[in-house]
């Protein structure tokens, strides 16, 4: 230190230094009482994993494109380059290295840019100092060269903390810290990208050409850049290629040879890639989008949230299984393809999401349209509550009857429990949370008929008749239906309860609480299919509902685990209860409103349909994986967006030709949606049901019709939610 501060005093000495001498001076005297500041966690690549361990999509702090690697993983004549024309000593000097600090300070008071006037341990400080900085402003102070104050105080800082990099760093550990900071033009920080982005390779497999071009970038990455100033970049090149040979990198004849060879660039936007804008990440967009938005919005995430925005380096492991999001995204894209005015006139939308039972984990999020922000592409994920980029949620049809089902299994109600009911009449009479008396009224099927006459719980289920659903959800209470819902997660689309009211109650517009709607069980209010398909999954679980989760593990750059939100499973009602839901569901792909859409292995589902086509929907699942779908046109679904006449038309699944319903029901494209993605996912062995108690077979199976049979809703007449509310 001595020797340094004696460096330092005879620069004073220097013909350029004039009337700056003072200024020297009292920087060398207090030199040695300098903070040593301590360089930030540079900025670098964070990445989202699937289940698999592989990577879905990278996330750049600040549009900082940087991703370090190991000394290793860089080509040994990259590390020779570097050396060769930024610091020839590099292997020689100690940890302070006076002909260097000499050159720097020089160049600085000079206000020239002297080739080498920094040794690598100061370029790597200076591009540190960069990168870590909050503000614009900051970055560009950490440039500053030249006579000012600013300018001369922060040399002397960087030269401090320089000399403590060396001491504390080997050298190879100093060369792989500034190759991984240098910038080379083109938003590419680091040699990883830079490699990636110039010519498509990995750094270690960079060639002498290639390596010597991005070694003469570092010193003016921009006057260099071989796409814009190809002429100029060969002449750095071999500047690169003489001073190798020069120390004894290569031979003269080498550098000749390599000197004749053209630019050889094979430029990639991979590196530059980022976010789940990427190509790489589109047939899981809109997952990629909800994780992103679950860190932005839980408190659970906060402290990686803000890791992922500052400095990056995150490993985010979720619970993605590519199997099944591949099947999920072909399903919707092919059943209602977006871009097709013959298979979908009416541009409507379908939302799959898959969970797994008894973990809670979100498998798949697929939705028929591209992510993004351009023309013809969309960034509302509809499958999700709002806070978490997703709509305003959808009417779910009878597929909320599930509900009422659990609530009425709960009380011990058998299958071959019967209710008089018929089409049109007034059922629902109740009363609420608070004992208030809610009215009954007219209830209709959606198809148009209902069968009518003493109709069974097993029976009104599997071919869903509205007016028996309502009437039964009267007798088991609303209040008491709205509590089972919510026992298995449902909130409202904005995350609400359902217990509380949106909006103004004096506007036509206002949403009434849960416990105020009769039509509650036909699905009337909004939620997100997210919640749907969780709220399957517990049934599929024999009663254990756990809370979406789509994040494992979070590892930050120094191998901390970060925390995450818990799936929080618990039992919500019995595993006999589940067995006899399931029991009652798996009739309605066997001989109710979804006959025909079996998978070749034990399935249960429920089908939905909304008030004149606004919305329909279907919930499958097998006991590894539960699914729910909703379509729906996401412009006017209520209006002049219902999915009637040709607005109704999909392709089918299996089979792939035109159907044209007239009006679109949950087995219709929601089923065939359904029954695609599951045929094609990651389901494992099959699994079979457990069978219900036996009480519950007490006054029967209840799978007879009643007498007389006055109709019969058919393929698709999944039953309807009435949309009026009060």
């Amino acid at each position: 230190m001595a020797a340094g501060l004696g460096l330092l005093a005879a620069v004073a000495a220097l013909p350029v230094v004039g009337a700056a001498g003072v200024a020297l001076g009292d920087a060398a005297r207090t030199f040695n009482q300098l903070p040593v500041a301590q360089l930030g966690q540079v900025p670098s690549k964070s990445e989202l994993l699937d289940a698999s361990g592989h990577v879905l999509a990278s996330y750049y702090p600040r549009d900082i494109f940087r991703n370090p690697v190991t000394w290793s993983q860089i080509a040994p004549v990259m590390r020779n380059a570097i050396v060769a024309i930024e610091d020839a000593r590099f292997w020689q000097h100690g940890a302070f290295d006076p002909r260097g600090m000499l050159r720097a300070l020089s160049s600085t008071l000079s206000g020239s840019q002297v080739q080498g006037g920094s040794d690598l341990a100061q370029q790597y400080v200076k591009n540190a100092c960069i990168l870590t900085a909050p503000t614009p402003a900051a970055q560009q102070a950490c440039a500053i060269d030249s006579l000012s104050p600013t300018g001369f105080a922060r040399k002397i800082r960087e030269l401090r903390i320089a000399a403590d990099v060396e001491r504390e760093m080997t050298r190879p550990q100093l060369l792989t810290a500034y190759l991984n900071t240098a910038y080379f033009d083109h938003q590419a920080w680091g040699i990883d990208v830079a490699s990636e982005f110039y010519f498509s390779v990995k750094p270690s497999q960079l060639t002498l050409t290639q390596a010597a071009l991005l070694a003469g970038l570092v010193e003016n990455p921009t006057g260099y850049d071989p796409v814009a100033y190809p002429k100029t970049a060969l002449a750095r090149r071999a500047e690169v290629l003489a001073a190798m040979a020069n120390h004894g990198y290569i031979t003269q004849a080498q550098a000749a040879r390599a000197d004749r060879q053209p630019l050889g660039l094979h430029l990639s936007s991979v590196p530059l890639q980022t976010g789940c804008t990427s190509p790489a990440v589109a047939y899981a967009a809109f997952f990629c989008d909800y994780v992103l938005a679950v860190m932005r919005h839980d408190p659970a995430y906060r402290q990686a949230y803000a890791q992922l925005q500052t400095v990056g380096g995150l490993k985010i492991y979720t619970t993605l299984d590519p199997k099944d999001q591949r099947a999920a995204d072909a399903a919707v894209n092919f059943v209602v393809p977006d871009n097709s005015s013959y298979y979908n006139p009416g541009h409507n939308v379908a939302a799959e999401v898959m969970i797994q039972p008894g973990t809670g984990y979100v498998r798949a999020i697929a939705i028929d349209r591209p992510y993004g922000f351009g023309p013809g592409q969309d960034s509302i994920d509809y499958a999700v509550n709002s806070q978490y980029d997703g709509g305003v949620g959808v009417q779910t049809g009878s597929s909320s009857k599930i509900f009422t089902l659990i609530t009425a299994l709960k009380q011990g109600i058998p299958f071959g429990f019967s209710i008089n009911a018929r089409n049109g009449m007034l059922a629902g009479a109740s009363r609420n949370c608070q004992g208030q008396y809610v009215p009954p009224y007219p209830v209709l099927d959606a198809a148009g008929s209902a069968e009518n006459g003493n109709i069974p719980l097993y029976y009104g289920t599997t071919q869903s008749i509205n007016a028996f659903y309502v009437q039964l959800e009267a007798k088991v209470g609303l209040c008491n239906v709205v509590k089972t819902a919510i026992s298995m997660g449902m909130t409202r689309a904005n995350g609400g309860s359902l217990l509380k009211g949106v909006g103004n109650p004096r506007s036509p517009t206002y949403q009434y609480p849960a416990d105020d709607l009769p039509s509650f069980t036909l699905g009337s209010v909004y939620v997100s299919p997210m919640s749907m398909a969780a709220a399957y999954a517990s049934v599929a679980a024999r009663g254990i509902y756990c809370h979406p989760i789509a994040i494992i593990k979070i590892i930050d750059a120094m191998g901390r685990s970060l925390p995450v939100e818990s799936a929080d499973c618990h039992r919500v009602f019995s595993a006999g209860v589940a067995d006899a839901a399931n029991y009652v569901l798996q009739g309605v792909l066997q001989s109710g409103t979804a006959a025909g859409r079996g998978i070749g292995r034990p399935a249960a589902a429920k089908t939905g349909t909304a008030n004149g086509g606004f919305y329909a929907a279907f919930a499958g699942y097998t006991p590894t994986l539960a699914g729910y779908v909703s379509v729906f046109n996401p412009n006017d679904p209520t209006g002049a967006g219902a999915m009637v006449g040709y607005r109704a038309d999909y392709r089918e699944y299996p089979g792939g030709g035109l159907s044209a319903p007239g009006q679109m029901y949950g087995d219709n494209a929601p089923g065939a949606v359904w029954e695609y993605s599951f045929t094609h996912a990651d389901l494992g062995p099959p699994v079979s049901f457990h069978p219900p108690p036996a009480y519950y077979f007490s006054l029967g199976p209840g799978s007879a019709p009643p007498a007389p049979k006055k109709g019969h809703p058919g393929r698709g007449g999944g039953g309807g939610g009435h949309g009026g509310g009060h």
